[in-house]
């Protein structure tokens, strides 16, 4: 019996709303709420045996929402928070972006390898960074919840760099902001040592050849 793993984005935030990168720790609206209980429902067929969740406010109100119909309690890690956007946390995206066009406009010609490693500004993390905190994470607890079934809240940025690991996307041009969508997740399994992505729910992937999205509900 596999080890398998549900990585679940959180809901809706007012961080997402008013389009702050991370800023303070922002808590779910109410259209958030409510994707977390249409989730919940969502999965109640499944068996879950532990739910763990980031640290931040809106990834345990996510979690909540699912722990409290399965019966169980939250796990809470600062492992699986968000990235760290350094003295860009707290400006609006478009701003941030605007000022800093030219590095963005330099990492989307950049192979994989370079993009896992860029950061706008020196005092960010990487998404290789984020990785290297995550990845060990995921680890231990495939080893201490061994043939069992977890389910992870946790944020965009650390999905992105779950599905760059286990080398889903090409290029992280395919996984563009928004295609990622709250409350979205990705299934992944443990067998020996292989960790496979087995399912994916609510993320759309860009074709590189014709630059349309597909929706990959199952893969």
């Amino acid at each position: 019996m596999p080890t398998t793993f549900y990585i679940v984005r959180h809901g809706q935030s007012e961080g997402n709303v008013n389009e702050d990168i991370v800023g303070t720790n922002p808590p779910l609206t109410e259209v958030g709420i409510q994707q977390a209980k249409d989730l919940a429902k969502l999965l109640s067929s499944i068996t879950i045996d532990a739910v763990f969740a980031s640290d931040l406010t809106r990834a345990k109100q996510t979690a909540e929402q699912i722990a409290s119909t399965k019966g169980l309690a939250i796990n809470e890690f600062p492992e699986i928070r968000e990235r760290f956007f350094g003295r860009l946390e707290g400006l609006k995206s478009a701003d941030a972006w605007k000022e800093h066009r030219q590095s963005l406009n330099k990492y989307h010609r950049a192979p994989l390898a370079e993009q896992l490693k860029w950061k706008v500004v020196d005092d960010m993390e990487s998404l290789e960074e984020v990785s290297e905190r995550v990845i060990p994470f995921f680890r231990k607890i495939s080893t201490t919840h061994k043939n069992k079934t977890v389910l992870m809240v946790t944020h965009a940025n650390v999905i992105l760099s779950l599905l760059a690991h286990f080398a889903f996307v090409e290029s992280l041009n395919q996984l563009p902001y928004g295609t990622i969508k709250n409350t979205s997740y990705i299934k992944i399994q443990r067998e020996a040592d292989s960790f496979k992505i087995v399912d994916l729910f609510g993320i759309s992937k860009t074709d590189l050849n014709t630059g349309k999205p597909k929706l990959a509900v199952g893969i």
